[in-house]
């Protein structure tokens, strides 16, 4: 299976990219294709030892830096790596692509190179973040800071159809985030939502607290953008305080693991190395921006996993079935 990488992508890249793939081709199944700057790429790979069929540079004209409005990037940049990426996943060539490069830009290309499922107004992004409440998604992640009560109807669809196909959960229960469980809290957006939400078939819980998603009450989470990426930033930020703060205090060894296991399950997009953008035509993960090789080999992978899945099909059939329920 061929999964492209966007190598130009990143805090750190190419230096991490690079290193991320080569740990991937220790699944035998796989074969990278590395989009970038030819040489730089080229002159990087040569100082490694690794199993140079497996790994193919794909030339690419630079990148798209964070800094860049993403829309108007990716249509001026059009051989930029993230759009050499979604072009291969558009071909047939690669099975997916990674990227821990601009996320609006990934976006961008990704939904304007694949296309939305039939009927739906936007996609999103989505993940389970905290490892203690490890079969809870929450949506959107970033991708759509002002969405309309509509458009959160669409991804609590679209986070019931990933919790079916990921967890294997047959009526996964969904709720909104808000300032308190009563159905008069919150803001315009969520109590516009709730009037919708509680006339939809979904399995509707009504509203949550944050304390809630620590606990796994609910299977989906749903919320606009904008206060899903604090949330994704906050629980990271805490749990790497917290784990700095034991590593300082506890010296004895025997709990070494236990501070490591607060680390990881609190930066779970570290550790499974992004969230896929959901609803569109075509597997495309976006990684966080500071990932380490060892989380963007894990990003590789899941792009693999969800290929593996038959994961498009699989989530258009979910909101098909899910979409007929409404009638």
């Amino acid at each position: 299976m061929k999964i492209a990488l966007d190598g130009m992508g990143g805090d750190f890249a190419p230096k991490n990219n690079i290193e991320g793939a080569i740990d991937a081709l220790s699944n035998p199944t796989l074969e990278i294709l590395l989009v970038g700057i030819q040489e730089e790429l080229e002159q990087q790979l040569s100082n490694y030892d690794f199993d140079k069929q497996r790994i193919t540079v794909i030339p690419s004209e630079g990148a798209i830096a964070d800094s860049e409005q993403p829309a108007i990037a990716v249509k001026r940049k059009v051989n930029a790596s993230i759009n050499v990426c979604s072009g291969l996943v558009k071909k047939g060539v690669a099975s997916g692509f990674l990227s821990c490069g601009n996320s609006g830009a990934t976006f961008a290309s990704a939904t304007g190179m694949f296309g939305l499922f039939e009927g739906l107004r936007k996609p999103c992004v989505g993940a389970a973040i905290f490892g203690f409440a490890p079969e809870t998604l929450i949506l959107d992640l970033g991708l759509n800071v002002d969405p309309t009560p509509d458009q959160l109807v669409d991804f609590a669809a679209l986070g019931v159809s990933q919790v079916k196909i990921i967890y294997g959960l047959e009526d996964p229960t969904v709720a909104l985030l808000s300032n308190g469980s009563e159905s008069n809290k919150g803001n315009r957006l969520v109590k516009e939502s709730f009037e919708l939400f509680h006339k939809s078939n979904l399995n509707f819980k009504g509203n949550i607290e944050g304390h809630d998603i620590a606990s796994g009450k609910v299977n989906v989470v749903v919320c606009d953008g904008f206060t899903g990426n604090i949330l994704l930033k906050l629980i990271e930020g805490i749990g790497n305080e917290i784990f700095n703060y034991l590593r300082c205090e506890i010296k004895d060894q025997r709990y070494e693991q236990i501070i490591q296991n607060i680390s990881n399950k609190t930066n779970l997009m570290r550790e499974f190395g992004g969230g896929p953008i959901i609803g569109i035509n075509g597997i495309a993960v976006i990684g966080h921006g500071a990932s380490s090789p060892k989380a963007i080999s894990n990003g590789i992978n899941s792009v693999a996993s969800l290929a593996n899945k038959d994961y498009i099909n699989q989530s258009k059939n979910e909101l098909i079935k899910l979409r007929e329920s409404f009638l």
